[in-house]
């Protein structure tokens, strides 16, 4: 979708520029004047757009929620007041079908409550749909296999599900809103039959259920896109964990790789040693590795994030601070426009609250009232700030940057006319600190959890010579250098 966007606005731009020509062709232009002289008037030609970069794609910023999202819901001031484009939401199966039925008899009441953020008036926020929970007559599990008779059943629903939010006047509901992007199961990569079997060992089958929902998908409407679950691919069954290794290559040696259009997967730090081994977060290499199985099977797709995180709380068995999570925050969307992943999902907007161990949401949970934001809050918000209209440019060689657990990555800004650098150190919660040399003259530098700014200069270090020296510890910094 971003790269149709790119194209849609690369037409206009060169749509404006043949009607510039058009009319100077067919007017005399004054030289050296910004205006053609008409008749009677004097008509100008604001054919060039300052801070206006048409290559941007939708931001990456995402937050995961549960339930409504409509305007009257209590979170849904935070939800926009986050700055976040994207919005993932679930959908059950059996709610809107409890009783094997017609489209005609579908209850769609949840479903509507729960994607209202799509619609113009509660904020035409992009959605991501998670389907999910199976009812009792159609499989064993909630989130498992599908009988092989009531597949068909559910490529009904999907259908029915996808068409009431393509926005073509036809069975839509209500506002006539447009999601595209529909997730099939939540990290069916899992196979713990001590809690839910999921598709874990049947990557066969779930390649069968992608073939009987994708051309039902497509046929509803064209421009919906197929999103594989997102798979945990962390925490396998050889680690104690619930999730099958190679769920993915089953999928895709069964002929899965046609009927999906995107690839998704969820990432959290706390398994960053299965994908890297020194400090840094893993994330980048994770996601080449998925690429990497992709490619083995002959596909290159898309690559999407939907759920990724870290708590604030001191948990016996991980513990963290806010601090670790504020920091997280920009890590995890930084490494994400580094992998040129499409989009990233924080899990979640609100603490889960309940029996879930770990508080992971920007704001506090309404179960206690008032909301509060978290100091994670202003992180993300600031990181939506520094990174919405930037490219990613490069990560710094080792040379560069001079020590192996400095990271530092590259941007450019071509709406604000700067070149922006985000680096940290790691581990997380390090201490230390340690210098990094720029190419430039002077740099206005913003921490990204304290906010603070101050500016260096090329002089400071005690000579001149085209580089500013900059001291990095664990808090990501936002280097700020004028084009």
């Amino acid at each position: 979708m971003r790269k149709l966007l790119k194209i849609i606005l690369t037409l206009v731009s060169i749509g404006v520029v043949i009607a510039a020509n058009a009319v100077q062709s067919n007017q005399t232009a004054a030289a050296g004047d910004q205006f053609i002289t008409n008749a009677s008037t004097n008509v100008y030609l604001p054919f060039i757009v300052n801070r206006y970069d048409p290559s941007l794609g939708i931001p990456v910023f995402g937050v995961q929620m549960y339930g409504g999202t409509q305007s009257s819901r209590s979170y849904y001031p935070f939800l926009v007041d986050s700055g976040a484009s994207w919005v993932r939401v679930f959908v059950s199966w059996e709610a809107v079908e409890p009783v094997n039925g017609s489209p005609t008899s579908f209850n769609w009441s949840s479903v509507d409550s729960s994607l209202a953020a799509a619609r113009t008036d509660n904020g035409q926020f992009h959605l991501v749909v998670t389907v999910g929970n199976n009812p009792s007559w159609a499989a064993d599990n909630g989130n498992g296999v599908i009988y092989p008779d009531k597949m068909d059943d559910f490529a009904e629903f999907v259908a029915a599900l996808v068409e009431r939010y393509d926005g073509d006047g036809v069975d839509d509901a209500p506002g006539s809103p447009v999601v595209l992007y529909w997730e099939l199961y939540n990290e069916p990569d899992s196979n713990d039959t001590q809690v839910e079997y999921r598709w874990g060992n049947d990557g066969d089958k779930y390649a069968m259920m992608l073939a009987e929902v994708y051309p039902t998908v497509k046929a509803a409407n064209p421009h919906a896109q197929v999103v594989l679950g997102g798979l945990a691919l962390d925490w396998f069954e050889e680690h104690g964990g619930p999730f099958v290794r190679n769920f993915l290559d089953d999928v895709l040696a069964a002929g899965g790789g046609d009927n999906f259009d995107v690839m998704n997967f969820h990432y959290y730090p706390s398994f960053a040693p299965n994908w890297t081994s020194d400090n840094s977060l893993g994330l980048y290499e994770k996601a080449n590795e998925i690429r990497s199985i992709l490619a083995n099977y002959g596909f290159v797709k898309p690559l999407i994030l939907t759920e990724a995180g870290w708590h604030d709380n001191d948990d016996p068995g991980v513990p963290s601070t806010p601090a670790m999570q504020a920091r997280y925050i920009v890590q995890l969307f930084v490494e994400s426009m580094a992998s040129d992943i499409d989009l990233m999902i924080w899990w979640m907007l609100y603490d889960a609250g309940g029996f879930y161990p770990y508080n992971t949401g920007l704001v506090t949970n309404d179960a206690t009232l008032p909301i509060q934001k978290k100091p994670a809050f202003t992180v993300y918000q600031n990181a939506v700030a520094e990174l919405k209209s930037a490219h990613f440019v490069r990560a710094l060689s080792a040379g560069e940057k001079g020590n192996s657990d400095l990271d530092a990555y590259l941007f450019q800004d071509n709406v604000n006319g700067r070149s922006l650098y985000v680096t940290w150190l790691n581990p997380i919660d390090t201490t230390a600190t340690l210098p990094l040399r720029l190419p430039t003259s002077t740099a206005t530098v913003r921490n990204s959890r304290t906010n603070t700014t101050f500016t260096v200069y090329d002089s400071q270090d005690g000579k001149i010579d085209g580089f500013v020296v900059i001291q990095v510890g664990s808090d990501p910094l936002y280097v700020e250098v004028d084009n």
